[in-house]
């Protein structure tokens, strides 16, 4: 059988981070009954750490010579989902309603992805 995997990435709004998280966690029986799901991982980034380490490794020389490049200002999460089919995770997708996915939105910021991936 084909697993097919589907993978998320959002940025939570600074300080809504836990609403996100215990949104996404709290999905997890209605994603065991879908038809086709497999397995799903929630990963939600140790913001701070890689910079922590960066400026503990680097000179300020090397820092300066590399400077930051602007991006979301929030905490991201990443989601990897398996599913039997593509056509299962859009049904799962399509059996919440525009409520339910609504209650999430207002803790997040707008950039976004969701695609299905293949290993390479």
């Amino acid at each position: 059988m084909k697993i097919e995997t589907y993978i998320v990435t959002i940025y939570a709004k600074e300080d809504h981070a836990s609403e996100v998280q215990k949104y996404y966690q709290e999905l997890q029986s209605m994603y065991e009954e879908a038809p086709g799901f497999i397995s799903r991982n929630i990963f939600r980034a140790k913001t701070g750490a890689m910079e922590q380490a960066v400026r503990a490794t680097y000179s300020k020389e090397e820092l300066a010579n590399a400077p930051e490049e602007e991006h979301d200002h929030g905490e991201h999460f990443v989601m990897i989902e398996e599913w039997e089919s593509v056509q299962d995770r859009i049904n799962f997708g399509r059996s919440m309603s525009k409520e339910h996915h609504l209650k999430v939105i207002p803790y997040l910021l707008p950039n976004h992805s969701h695609e299905f991936y293949e290993a390479v």
